[in-house]
Order: structure tokens, then C-alpha cells, then sequence
């Protein structure tokens, strides 16, 4: 089976508190769902007064239940660490005033907010993200590769 690399990245990255994302190790499809359509499902909730969309998202879900172990949950945001990752892009900086005020900026509650200030103000957004994203496809590979995924 052959999965579009893209689609995990995507989900890694848009990954959220509120849905689990999965791997149709079958089909290499992509699955997000949401805490609510999984409970709907696994409860067998009512759906016929909800919307279309919402009963094919439950159906959806309902396949997951029936069939788990064709399904590979993937790996969550915070495996990825992107805390880390800010590390390690501040340290590969050339400037070293840039790199002090960097490291200063991700201390303590607010990190991610300052950071990114700091980084507009240096005019190091583009640069940032194309290294986040270098880094996050590299860990998606680095997944799919221990879990014999062919991308």
C-alpha cells in the first residue's frame, strides 16, 4: 500500500485536542475524526433529526469501530515537538544577537507568541516555517518508515 505523504503531514500539522486522526492501512487513506462523531458512533446515537454531512461523518466513524485494526493512528502534534524544533532552528541561526533574543523569547508561558514576534521583527517567518515544515516532513518520513508505510 502506497500513501500520499502529504496527507499525513497534514494531518500531523492540523492536528487537534478535539479529533484523532488515523491511517486505513487497506486503502492508505487519511482518516480524521472528530471526539464528537466517534462518541456518536460508538455510542449508536440517534442522527436521524442531525444534518447530512453530519450522519455520513458518523457512518464514516462507525467504519472505523467495525474495523480497527486496519487503522494506524498517526502520530499526534505534540510528538512532533515543536518546542524542540524552535530550538533547533534558533541554535542554526548565523546572528548571534538574533539567536539570544530568540532563546530569551521561547522562556516561560507565551513562548510560541513571542517567538513568532521576534521572528517578524527579524524578518524570519518565511525562513522558520520552511524549516518547520523540512522538519516536520522529516518526522512524518521518519514514522512512516518505522511503521513499513510506503510513501
Amino acid at each position: 500500500m502506497k500513501v500520499k505523504l502529504q496527507d499525513i503531514i497534514d494531518a500531523v500539522d492540523f492536528d487537534s485536542d478535539l479529533s484523532q486522526s488515523f491511517l486505513n492501512k487497506k486503502t492508505g487513506e487519511v482518516c480524521v475524526y472528530s471526539d464528537e462523531e466517534l462518541q456518536a458512533a460508538e455510542n449508536n446515537e440517534d442522527l436521524s433529526d442531525s444534518p447530512q454531512w453530519y450522519r455520513e461523518a458518523v457512518n464514516r466513524a462507525k467504519q472505523y469501530f467495525e474495523n480497527e485494526n486496519d487503522y494506524l493512528p498517526l502520530p499526534e502534534k505534540y510528538d512532533f515537538n515543536e518546542y524542540r524544533v524552535m530550538e533547533r532552528f534558533i541554535a542554526g541561526l548565523p546572528v548571534e544577537e538574533q539567536v539570544e533574543i530568540l532563546f530569551r523569547a521561547i522562556k516561560g508561558k507565551g513562548a510560541f507568541h513571542r517567538f513568532k514576534n521576534t521572528l517578524e521583527r527579524f524578518a524570519l517567518v518565511n525562513q522558520w516555517y520552511e524549516y518547520k515544515e523540512m522538519r516536520l516532513r522529516q518526522f512524518v518520513e521518519d514514522w512512516c518508515e518505522e511503521n513499513n508505510i510506503e510513501t
